[in-house]
């Protein structure tokens, strides 16, 4: 026997008191302000909001890889139109000028890191510190410009400079690291005999490193054994970059012999004393190279 069903408005509807209730989505309290959206149209993206700290690092960065391409007009460039950014033509931080000025130097412009530096300093400028120093004291070292480098090193002892800057070992090491560079090895040795006590205040070999760099672009190579004997006597420790150095003053002067005892004395004291940092390297073994038959013997 087939059971046929009664159609559905013929079923008894269930009772007001059993009737179950219907579920809500929960509101959304941000869509009763919202304008509906339009159908078939995505919402975009809200923009990001990026701090000003972000914002300068990223340009610090942008100003270092443009002075390795040596492309200061580009980098004059972005820095204006990064200050009409700031705040309506505000002024930018120290480090990002710091940056500025060490590409002006990099890229031989050193009229325009005085200009620079003299705007940073003023009343009107972001403030300079000791990079500041040290990279201007490195400009004019490098252009030659020995006199006007002298005349800032007096004023930051007499403790009359702009922005407090201290003497240190970094802070002239750059002006004397030029001088080496430039061979001028009697301004050289006139700037450590005046600030001799400033520099040797780190008990650092640094300082000895560089005037035995400087004896070998001179005529005079061997003189770097002379600056050794001071290392000693000061009771520090020839590192691997003050052998290399001695071995590099001895190869130019054809001293092979010597600079084959100095390989050995190299690994008989990283042996001694443990410290495999002061092992031969790759540039240790290429510069005995230059001379082969020194380097056989």
């Amino acid at each position: 026997m087939m059971l046929i069903r009664p159609p559905r408005f013929l079923s008894p509807s269930p009772s007001p008191g059993t009737r179950e209730p219907r579920l809500r989505r929960p509101l959304d309290a941000s869509r009763i302000f919202s304008s509906p959206r339009p159908p078939g149209r995505r919402s975009r993206p809200r923009p990001r909001l990026v701090s000003p700290s972000t914002d300068l690092r990223r340009l610090t960065a942008r100003i270092v890889d443009l002075t390795r391409r040596r492309q200061l007009a580009q980098i004059m460039e972005e820095v204006e139109a990064a200050r009409r950014r700031v705040r309506g033509g505000g002024l930018l931080n120290t480090i990002v000028m710091n940056a500025v000025l060490e590409a002006c130097v990099r890229c031989g412009d050193v009229d325009r890191a005085l200009r620079l530096f003299e705007e940073m300093r003023g009343p009107m400028g972001c403030g300079v510190d000791d990079v500041s120093y040290g990279i201007l004291l490195k400009g004019l070292g490098i252009a030659r410009r020995i006199d006007e480098a002298f005349e800032i090193l007096e004023s930051i002892e007499k403790d009359s400079s702009i922005g407090g800057p201290r003497l240190s070992p970094h802070l002239i090491c750059g002006f004397l690291n030029a001088l080496i560079e430039a061979g001028d090895m009697r301004r050289a040795n006139a700037l450590v005999a005046r600030f001799r006590m400033v520099l040797y205040e780190d008990h650092s070999v640094l300082l000895y490193n560089l005037l035995m760099k400087g004896y070998i672009k001179s005529n005079f190579p061997l003189g770097a054994l002379t600056v050794k004997d001071e290392i000693l006597r000061q009771g520090l420790k020839p590192d691997r970059l003050t052998y290399n150095t001695i071995i590099s003053a001895c190869v130019k002067s054809a001293e092979n012999d010597k600079a084959i005892q100095f390989l050995e004395d190299m690994k008989e004291e990283a042996n001694t004393e443990s410290n495999p940092e002061l092992l031969p390297d790759a540039v240790t073994y290429t510069t005995l190279l230059k001379h082969p038959a020194g380097f056989r013997k």
